[in-house]
């Protein structure tokens, strides 16, 4: 999705897509989820997620590690520098599901951390529509093993649901760091097919929200 085009067909949705990224990039996953299943019946949605995609510029120029500020939290950015650290890339869980061989049921749990993209949103039912004064928080990352009748439980590895999960430093290019003063920098939060695409000392640029 180019925001310049956004930008000249439209000023003010491409202002509210910058000022409250994360609502407005699930209602536009949703309506992709919409067309998928009315253009292929056999499109799963459960299964399948649609990622969109940001590019054009933002506010003229890409920031650097040293000007996002406080006033810039939880809007798009796009942000400039030098990756000096990448981590591997790791499977992280997003929903579990387990197995009771004394009850024969199964059950299941979600997953939501401080990084991810879903906290702070209102929470949504099956079809998409928003649920009045729930929103959706950080839950417990202990990991059932055991049901509340103290049954044990075993997971189920295939029916689980896991993400690729990579994080890397990207620092403040030399050229651009003022004079006398250290390069800062600052921690991006990959997911999904977003991961191993940086290597250490690549000069890249990252559009996504700060938070």
């Amino acid at each position: 999705m180019n925001l310049t085009e956004l930008r000249s067909s439209n000023p003010t949705l491409e202002l509210q897509l910058r000022q409250d990224p994360l609502r407005h990039m699930r209602a536009i996953e949703a309506a992709c989820h919409a067309i998928a299943l009315s253009e292929r019946p056999s499109y799963a949605k459960n299964e399948t997620e649609i990622k969109v995609a940001i590019t054009g510029t933002i506010n003229g120029q890409p920031s650097t590690p040293r000007s996002l500020t406080s006033s810039s939290l939880r809007q798009l950015v796009c942000v400039e520098g030098v990756a000096t650290k990448v981590s591997a890339i790791k499977p992280k869980i997003v929903t579990s599901v387990h197995f009771c061989p004394s009850t024969n049921q199964h059950s299941s749990k979600d997953y939501i951390d401080a990084t991810d993209s879903q906290l702070g949103l209102p929470a949504v039912d099956n079809d998409g529509r928003e649920i009045p004064d729930r929103i959706i928080g950080i839950t417990s990352s202990i990991y059932p093993v055991k049901d509340n009748e103290k049954n044990p439980l075993e997971t189920e590895f295939g029916l689980s649901k896991f993400k690729d999960h990579q994080t890397i430093v990207l620092q403040e290019m030399p050229e651009k760091a003022p004079m006398g003063q250290l390069p800062r920098s600052i921690e991006l939060v990959l997911d999904d097919d977003l991961v191993d695409r940086v290597k250490p000392g690549d000069r890249i640029q990252v559009v996504g929200v700060y938070r």
